[in-house]
């Protein structure tokens, strides 16, 4: 295939994940978020919008829920072109579009791909996933205190929740398989193994579950409860 061809691959699988994972290979147009722009203050406003959104849950919530937006689409995407594609995009280049309390829809300005083996391509995905997500932190930490042990804990919990939907999707892969696969990532990423016990098999389907580490305090919105995967869950609790 030609390098546009892959690319619409990725986007039609993207969609079909979530249609606001919505993709396209597109000239910059100096909007969205970029590793190349000083998007401190673009990402204060996405954070002072939850803020006004759900004023009850608190700044704990804030900072969690906007880092999460942050990570949630270089994640998928991560995942879908290493095992969908077989290749990565620069992907430390993507361009998200920001919206009123939401990021969804990204674009790429290159249509460069990175070919090589799925361990060859995670590993580069760490890196420069890794890049891209501190220059995400270093721009929050213009305003607020945001500690990298705080974001690397969310960034694992993000990656081991991309094995899980992997499972889902092709639920002949072997347990073991997904673990494996798992401390690929972790590793890539420069990730403790010790968050490779958020990874349970459960006992009546014999598939994998996951338990987060870390908890996105969405209880704390008004009408909102834990997440299943929820460490504070009393099920979930080791």
């Amino acid at each position: 295939m030609q390098n546009n061809e892959y690319f619409e691959v990725l986007f039609e699988s993207s969609k079909q994940v979530t249609p606001y994972l919505s993709g396209q290979l597109a000239a910059d147009n100096g909007e969205g978020i970029h590793i190349s722009r000083h998007n401190s203050e673009t990402i204060q406003q996405l954070y002072q919008q939850l803020s006004l959104s759900s004023a009850e849950a608190g700044r704990a919530y804030w900072l969690t829920r906007t880092w999460d937006l942050l990570c949630w689409q270089p994640i998928y995407i991560a995942f879908i072109s290493v095992y969908k594609l077989n290749v990565i995009p620069d992907i430390k280049n993507i361009n998200q579009s920001i919206h009123s309390g939401f990021i969804s829809g990204y674009r790429f300005h290159t249509s460069a791909l990175i070919f090589g083996s799925n361990d060859e391509l995670i590993a580069v995905v760490g890196l420069q996933l890794t890049a891209l997500f501190e220059s995400y932190r270093q721009a929050i930490s213009q305003w607020t205190r945001i500690r990298p042990g705080f974001t690397k804990h969310l960034i694992a919990d993000g990656l081991l929740n991309c094995i899980i939907k992997m499972q889902a999707y092709a639920p002949t892969l072997s347990n073991a398989y997904l673990l494996g696969q798992a401390k690929l990532w972790l590793d890539a990423f420069e990730l403790p193994d010790k968050h490779l016990s958020g990874l349970q098999v459960d006992a009546t389907s014999n598939t994998l579950k996951l338990v987060r580490t870390s908890c996105c305090l969405v209880y704390k919105c008004t009408g909102r409860n834990l997440c299943a995967d929820c460490p504070r869950l009393p099920d979930n609790k080791r």
